[in-house]
């Protein structure tokens, strides 16, 4: 029987979603460390309805997260504390559960992106929408550069258990806006101010 020796520090038994929004690579972290890229070809499911909002700080051995009630009623953030405006959500790939949290701009405005999309279709109330990331768009926000995702819904599933992952067929486009320049921002908040002002799109 194989046996295995962690880190003292890291005792989950979870996997994480990670993302490289410049090179558009998404990738699993598992419980044993080991680092899987995610077939976006099958898709990842994203629990979209039942995302929490928060206030997360992320560093090296650090993961703290103050869930606010709901995305119109943010908790105040505590003064002079590292934390940015997050997100956490279930997902399934590779046949794994995982979880999905970050706090960059690009991956917040591509959650909100996905849930107002989604949030009118019958299928939202009882399944979970297979997402199929497509592109992932430089964009000019003031001073600096974020990204915005392109995806496309390729079906409604009942949320997985055990090591379920159907196999992805593409339905619905949301492409990519095109990349907005220095004179023309798209309506969305500075990215080097992405803790404060409005929320994620909600």
């Amino acid at each position: 029987m194989p046996i295995t020796f962690q880190d003292e520090n890291n005792t989950s038994d979870m996997s994480y979603v990670r993302v490289n929004l410049p090179q558009n690579k998404w990738t699993m972290r598992t419980p044993l460390g080991d680092i899987e890229d995610i077939d976006m070809a099958r898709g990842i499911a994203i629990d979209i309805k039942n995302v929490v909002f928060g206030w997360l700080h992320i560093d090296v051995g650090v993961r703290e997260f103050l869930a606010w009630p709901s995305p119109a009623q943010p908790l105040v953030k505590p003064e002079g504390s590292p934390h940015k405006k997050g997100f956490e959500v279930d997902c399934w790939a590779n046949g794994r559960e995982a979880q999905f949290s970050n706090n960059s701009y690009g991956a917040g405005q591509f959650i909100a992106k996905l849930y107002n999309q989604v949030e009118n279709d019958p299928n939202f109330a009882t399944k979970i929408p297979v997402v199929q990331v497509t592109t992932s768009t430089p964009v000019v926000i003031g001073k600096g550069t974020s990204y915005d995702v392109g995806f496309n819904i390729a079906q409604w599933i009942d949320r997985p258990v055990s090591n379920e992952q159907p196999v992805a067929i593409a339905a619905t486009t949301y492409e990519a806006t095109p990349a907005a320049t220095a004179t023309q921002p798209p309506s969305v908040q500075p990215a080097g101010d992405s803790s404060q002002g409005k929320d994620f799109g909600f």
